[in-house]
């Protein structure tokens, strides 16, 4: 298994494409409770709230992939990505199978 970089937020924006990550990330410095802190694969993220896990995915570009989801320490099953809400200070690790011969 490899993990998913939390990167592709960044590199999507950087060639122009601000997609749904961006609608996702809270903005800097906005003062209120609108937006909360979350750990992904080890990298601080900044998002508006509230978030599904769902959402965190297709924002990341996992949106379709086959992968799998711990969010502290416990595995959440893809039939519960739609109903999980993500809360300040989660620590959210993706990972996915890689194939190859």
């Amino acid at each position: 298994m490899r993990r998913i970089q939390a990167r592709h937020a960044a590199t999507a924006r950087a060639a122009g494409d601000v997609g749904s990550a961006a609608r996702l990330a809270a903005p800097p410095g906005n003062g209120d409770n609108a937006g909360m802190n979350i750990l992904l694969n080890g990298e601080a993220r900044a998002l508006v709230a509230p978030v599904t896990l769902l959402q965190l995915l297709a924002a990341e570009g996992l949106g379709e992939r086959r992968v799998a989801v711990e969010i502290n320490g416990e595995i959440v099953p893809r039939g519960r990505h739609g109903e999980t809400v993500l809360a300040e200070g989660d620590k959210v690790e993706i990972v996915h199978a890689l194939g190859g011969g």
